[in-house]
């Protein structure tokens, strides 16, 4: 857009200058602005067509494969995603204890906890009973006959008491005391860091709602601003500065719509995965 503005400057500049209203000085001016704007589209194109391939390879798509998206940054659009706002309501409620890093955290400290319970099991006494019963044939001549086999069965009882480990069982139940209380320590700090992950996340999500409300409005303004200004200048009483600066102010306004527009659908899409998204570092 800023670049179709920039070359309707130059040609209305060109004709001005043909007809004698302008200098070629403005002609020059109008000129260089406009090429600076291709040069810009150029690699805005080259970025959104970087940003392309790396999401083909994010997705295992074939690099040759078309991609479009179904949910691009206009002002039609972006507001009105009744699904995603759903689940973002939803997702407003979630607890601390529900993120998938304090789920992890909670389950490492079960696990822990077990550890040390067989450690502290390795100062019981042990009793392993044991039987086994077998038919034994004795034959008199080569093959034994059904009388020939006697039963036999035997039944053991085996009591082990540690008395002396050297040290090896109270190491290893300070050792699963430690590991379990560095658990539930992780585990403590993991919580405090989800609600402040969770805290962050909707704040962000109200920062990037009243920012897109505040651009509201902003672009129609400047466009209305820019009009003007081009038809100031078409009729010779402002310059070319007093339109730079009008298109200058349109680019920004446009520019600031679509970063508020793009980070509303991010923190849309953060609280939506929230319980199952890993801590922010």
């Amino acid at each position: 857009g800023t670049l179709l503005l920039a070359d309707s400057t130059y040609e209305q500049t060109r004709l001005a200058k043909q007809v004698g209203s302008q200098p070629e000085f403005d002609v020059l001016r109008a000129q260089v602005s406009r090429d600076n704007q291709r040069t810009v589209v150029i690699q805005r194109e080259s970025d959104r067509e970087i940003a392309f391939l790396r999401l083909k390879q994010l997705l295992n798509l074939p690099l040759s494969q078309a991609v479009r998206l179904t949910t691009p940054v206009e002002d039609s659009i972006l507001p009105v995603v009744p699904a995603l706002d759903s689940v973002v309501q939803r997702a407003i409620d979630t607890t601390t204890d529900a993120r998938a890093p304090v789920r992890q955290a909670q389950a490492s400290v079960e696990e822990q906890e077990q550890r040390y319970r067989v450690a502290r099991a390795e100062r019981y006494p042990s009793v392993t009973l044991s039987s086994s019963f077998a038919r034994l044939g004795y034959p008199s001549d080569v093959l034994p006959s059904w009388s020939d086999f006697v039963s036999d069965w035997t039944v053991g009882l085996t009591v082990k008491v540690p008395l002396f480990t050297g040290g090896r069982i109270g190491g290893n139940v300070q050792s699963a005391s430690a590991t379990a209380e560095d658990a539930r320590i992780r585990l403590q700090q993991t919580k405090e860091r989800a609600a402040v992950d969770t805290r962050s996340a909707l704040e962000r999500l109200r920062a990037a709602t009243a920012a897109w409300a505040a651009s509201q409005g902003t672009v129609a303004q400047a466009e209305r601003a820019y009009a003007i200004a081009e038809i100031r200048f078409r009729e010779g009483i402002s310059t070319q500065t007093e339109l730079a600066d009008s298109r200058i102010l349109l680019e920004q306004a446009r520019a600031n719509r679509a970063t508020a527009g793009r980070d509303l659908q991010i923190a849309r899409v953060r609280v939506a995965l929230l319980p199952e998204l890993p801590l922010a570092q």
